[in-house]
């Protein structure tokens, strides 16, 4: 990793966020791959372990920050980035500055970046964490507590962290149908999120009766391979047509 030309083999793969009440995408999360000319397709779950280890994160999130937010200026204005950050992100001192300054060059509003980050990346130094999320917010971006529900310890980060957004994780979603108290924990998460003024996402939903189900407790926005699975990022002006072609029909919401 410390060899490769991070600018040519890091690529990112855009997944859509879409608001199911209202039949339309909000936002498209990115999502990093590494494809070697010596190793071949390494999956993140791997090299951002290895990158974090070898302290490499900082390049890494630049290039990959830049390559995401590159297209972004062609969507239309209403949809935005997510883009996650790791638990070495977040404990540098310099993050708020480079971002802020990748994000100027890049000629979006703030506004549509949402950082996602997860609660094993906060536990590490959560003061440190929390000031760099505290100034992405001051710079006008939005936060996302991802994976929500699988730590020890969620609830009490949600009134510490300057959240606009809460992601279930996908394993309450995938046995929805088949475990009730599954579907009681995202009932609550999801009135939870209501109450605090928070918007909620429901990561992984694969199926038309998981998503029927996730809308019927109240979950407007949903993210999974029912709706599209990772594409590259010149298949997404495509993909927006096909969608609003889809959702001009009278018909329920569908994946694209």
């Amino acid at each position: 990793m410390r060899q490769a030309d991070l600018g040519a083999e890091l690529t990112v793969l855009m997944q859509p966020l879409v608001d199911v009440v209202r039949n339309r995408v909000v936002a498209f999360e990115a999502l990093a791959r590494w494809y070697s000319p010596n190793l071949g397709a390494v999956p993140p779950s791997e090299f951002i372990a290895v990158a974090e280890a070898a302290d490499l994160m900082q390049p890494i999130t630049e290039v990959l920050l830049a390559k995401a937010l590159a297209p972004v200026r062609d969507w239309p204005e209403e949809i935005g980035l997510s883009f996650n950050l790791s638990a070495r992100d977040l404990v540098s001192p310099n993050l708020v500055g480079r971002t802020a300054r990748i994000i100027a060059e890049s000629g979006v509003a703030p506004s549509r970046v949402t950082f996602e980050v997860t609660e094993t990346a906060l536990i590490g130094d959560f003061g440190q964490a929390k000031a760099s999320l505290d100034g992405l917010k001051l710079v006008g971006c939005r936060i996302a507590l991802d994976d929500f529900g699988t730590g020890f310890s969620s609830l009490s980060y949600v009134h510490r962290l300057p959240l606009d957004r809460l992601k279930i994780d996908r394993s309450f979603t995938s046995e929805l149908e088949t475990v009730p108290v599954c579907r009681d924990i995202v009932g609550t998460v999801v009135l939870m999120s209501r109450n605090l003024g928070l918007a909620c996402v429901a990561e992984g939903v694969e199926s038309a009766g998981q998503a029927a189900v996730l809308r019927a407790l109240g979950c407007e926005t949903m993210q999974g391979y029912h709706f599209h699975a990772p594409m590259r990022i010149e298949r997404v002006p495509a993909f927006l047509e096909r969608f609003a072609a889809a959702a001009s029909l009278p018909e329920t919401p569908r994946a694209a």
